[in-house]
């Protein structure tokens, strides 16, 4: 830095560049080791995922370093995509689970919608993918206050033998773009006119996503949805493999005996949805409970037939401040009407922590359901 001020011209550009990229190298090196200290400590499920979350968002920010670093001045998607086979679905939930903090900082609800039929396994560049859909939501939830923003992901189907297509989305409810924008506001340093004294920004972000997206053979556009908002869409094609290819998905047992009763609306009701029909889990809509109460009391009776033994409601908590962290409350009970347990699920209602608090409960009351007679299925 000194030898720059002096107008050295041995100290270029890039070797500024590389000095810079040494120090916040060690800074990334001394966070992830603290990381690893705390897991050893000792964690419950819950502060092991966050911890997780802390991690990746570590390594993406050296991953994005190194990047940097071998292409001097230039960003990760100048240098050209490293296409491999990761784990898509784990990538989406623990990205909405760094952006939660965020998202509670500025009152938002922040839900995720995996369609059933994507599969986990996609081709692409994980860490060019991850700084997309960061800069997205990033945006959509800066933009947003007391909002909801859902990143959905889904597949659309290719001609035979080829890969399938990744559509990727984030939609906000904050002010939207101005119409008469257009494309440009994929452009560097477009910005519109300022909405919110503490939504400043470069101007670089969409500019940034439209590059990755060239740099991964797909292209990004933004609409307006129904109402307010933005909504912008990502697709990948090629990145997905062709549905004759996919494996079965085979659910627990456990959680086949299971039947969820949905009391939500909107973007909730979409998110807990696409969470169950991942989990394998049978679910129904609220009315005309009676009559499904009669219909699973009818089909336990039918010997050699497989029935919800469990009816789980699944209710959003409105009381709750979305600062509390609680917002959905899953209520256990018997197809007769009995209550039998609570549990609580913190936004962002994901996979990975539905399906542990539905097996948990279902375990529960099958134990006290059978402890009495000795068996337990």
């Amino acid at each position: 830095m000194k030898g720059r001020k002096n107008g050295d011209p041995r100290y270029t550009n890039d070797q500024f560049v590389a000095e810079i990229g040494h120090e916040f190298g060690n800074v990334i090196h001394g966070l992830l080791g603290m990381a690893r200290l705390v897991r050893d400590s000792g964690l419950n499920r819950e502060q092991d995922r966050w911890l997780k979350a802390i991690e990746q968002s570590g390594q993406q920010l050296r991953r994005l370093l190194d990047a940097f670093r071998q292409g001097t001045v230039r960003s990760g998607a100048d240098n050209g995509p490293f296409l491999a086979e990761l784990d898509g679905i784990d990538l989406l939930e623990y990205l909405v689970l760094a952006h939660a903090p965020a998202a509670r900082a500025r009152a938002n609800r922040l839900w995720i919608t995996v369609a059933p039929e994507l599969p986990r396994r996609w081709v692409s560049d994980a860490c060019l993918l991850r700084q997309l859909l960061d800069n997205l939501l990033g945006n959509a939830l800066k933009f947003t206050h007391s909002g909801e923003v859902v990143l959905e992901a889904a597949a659309r189907p290719a001609g035979a033998g080829n890969r399938d297509t990744l559509v990727l989305s984030v939609t906000d409810s904050g002010p939207g773009v101005r119409p008469d924008m257009g494309n440009r506001i994929f452009q560097a340093y477009e910005r519109g006119p300022p909405r919110r004294d503490d939504c400043a920004g470069d101007g670089l972000g969409l500019y940034i996503c439209r590059r990755i997206a060239r740099a991964l053979g797909g292209r990004i556009e933004w609409s307006t949805p129904a109402g307010c908002g933005a909504r912008f869409t990502v697709t990948l094609p090629g990145a997905l493999p062709a549905m004759a290819a996919r494996p079965a998905s085979h659910p627990s047992r456990i959680l086949r005996s299971v039947e969820c009763r949905l009391e939500l609306q909107g973007a909730a009701r979409r998110s807990v949805a696409s969470c169950l029909s991942r989990l394998g889990v049978a679910y129904g809509e609220p009315k005309n409970e009676a009559g499904r109460v009669a219909e699973l009391a009818q089909a336990a009776r039918c010997p050699g037939k497989e029935s919800a033994q469990l009816l789980i409601a699944i209710a959003e908590v409105p009381s709750e401040p979305v600062a509390s962290g609680v917002q959905l409350v899953l209520r256990a009970e018997t197809p007769d009407g009995r209550a039998l347990g609570i549990k609580r699920l913190g936004l962002p209602a994901l996979e990975c922590s539905l399906g542990p608090l539905l097996l948990e409960l279902a375990l529960e009351c099958l134990w006290f359901r059978n402890a009495g007679s000795g068996s337990f299925p």
